[in-house]
Parts: C-alpha cells; structure tokens; sequence
C-alpha cells in the first residue's frame, strides 16, 4: 500500500475509535446508538442528492451489508453493556483480520504474500494482546456476556468487510455505496430498537442531537474512507491497517474513562504498529 493510502486509513482508524468511545460513554447506549442511526440517515439522504445512487451491480452487496450491520449494532451494545472500551473494542477489531485474511483469498482470489500476511498476524496479535493489557482474560471470554457480544461481532464485522469491500468496487464510487448504506442499515435497527417505546427517540434526539451528529458523521467519513482505501488496495491489508485503531480506543478508554493499563497496553501497541509497517512496503 502507499503512504497515502495507509495514513487514509489510520485518520479513519481514528474516527472509528472515537464514535466507538461516544457509544462507551452515552448514559443510555442503546438510545444513542438509535440515535446515531437516525442522523446517519439523515446525513446519507442529504449526501446522495450530490452524489447520485451507487452502480446497480453493488446494489445486491448493500442489501446483503445492511442485514449484516443491523446484527451488528445489536451486538456491539451487548458488548459495551458492562464491558470496558478496551478490552471489548479490541476483541472485536483483533479477530476480523485474521478471519477475512484466511477469506479473502479463496473468495476474492487476492493473494497477500508473505510481508502481507505476517502484518495482518502481527496487527491481530497486537489488538487482541492490548486486550489481555487490559483486563481481558480466557476466564472473562468464557463467562461473561460482554465479551460473548463481542466474539460474535468480530464474525459480523469480517463478513460486511467482504461484503462492502467488494460491493464498493462495483458501487463506482465509495462514498454514494456509504450513503445508501446509511439509509438501508438503519431500517431494521430502528424498528427494531422502536418498540418499546416510540417516543424516546424524539425525547433524546431533542437534548443529544448535536453529539449524535457528530458521531454520525464521524462514523460515516471513517467508513467511506476505508471503503475507498479497499479500491486501491488488497481487502484483508486495509481491513487489518483499520485495527490499529485499538490504539486510539486504548489511550481514549485509559484518559477518558480511567480504564488503565495503558503502559502494558502500548507495549502491544508497538506490535500493531510493526505490522502496519510490514503493510506499506
């Protein structure tokens, strides 16, 4: 990958930790998370005005991507339900590198060579290594209901990685791919989330809408940005660069909200970083 094209995807990496941490610190998740999906669509709607509908060949791919994004927005409130940022954010970006690396081959037909796959190894290794830094334990996966959230969702995320990963090459253009999406995921996770009580959404959207645009559009740039990176580049390369986010959520969950163990957790930073660096030559 090119210099420019990693140093794209580690600012997304950003992103996505940051709207992750906005998920981790709301007082009622599962509301500022509806809420998160509701000004993604709105976002998405205003956006396809200037950017037209994405090519007809992806369409199948945003159907397919939408039913897999809605399992996982349910997943990951599960998995921040009385788990810690770090130690549930990097279980579920430390396995789906190595899921789609395994993949992406036999599906895509993409090759990654020999540097290729020891920096997805080294990248995984290193996410899931801050988690141990950080509390996480063969104990905690086994048992508790967070990090069994977080186990499935890493199987969500490999699966609309290949998913978005192809649909956006046929889209013809990322962004709109991001926009539609935008409008399709919400639908499911909306209704479902509705149910209960269909008027806290309003109630929340009056006093939060400002944090839940942001987090929307946040969200949104990190993904078309990814999106647009596996254009250019191999699939399961970017997908595994994207991991090193961790070390955003890491310094986030230790400065923010006091998680600890951020000295132990850098020292596995240095890990994903060799791989990022096996991934730019």
């Amino acid at each position: 990958m090119t210099p420019g094209i990693v140093l794209a995807v580690l600012a997304a990496a950003l992103l996505h930790a940051g709207w992750n941490a906005l998920i981790r610190g709301a007082g009622d998740k599962r509301l500022y998370t509806l809420l998160l999906h509701a000004c993604s669509a709105a976002v998405g709607a205003v956006g396809l005005l200037f950017t037209g509908l994405p090519a007809p060949e992806s369409w199948p791919y945003l159907a397919l991507s939408a039913v897999i994004h809605s399992a996982y927005i349910m997943l990951l409130i599960k998995a921040y339900e009385g788990g810690q940022l770090a130690t549930s954010y990097t279980l579920m970006r430390g396995l789906p590198p190595l899921i789609v690396g395994v993949l992406s081959g036999p599906l895509l037909g993409e090759a990654l060579g020999r540097e290729g796959a020891a920096g997805i190894a080294l990248i995984s290794c290193g996410v899931i290594g801050i988690g141990f830094a950080s509390g996480l334990s063969l104990a905690r996966i086994v048992t508790h209901p967070s990090t069994h959230a977080a186990v499935l969702n890493a199987v969500a995320i490999a699966a609309y990685t290949l998913v978005d990963g192809q649909g956006a090459r046929l889209a013809g253009n990322p962004l709109a791919y991001v926009f539609c999406l935008s409008l399709l995921e919400p639908i499911g996770v909306l209704l479902v989330g509705l149910r209960s009580d269909p008027g806290a959404l309003q109630r929340y959207f009056v006093s939060h809408w400002r944090l839940g645009f942001v987090g929307a559009t946040a969200a949104m740039l990190a993904y078309a940005t990814v999106l647009w990176a596996m254009t250019q580049a191999p699939i399961a390369m970017v997908a595994a660069l994207r991991e090193s986010s961790v070390i955003f959520a890491v310094l986030i969950g230790a400065l923010w909200f006091k998680e600890g163990h951020l000295r132990r957790g850098m020292v596995a930073g240095t890990v994903v970083m060799a791989g990022v660096f096996l991934l730019r030559q």
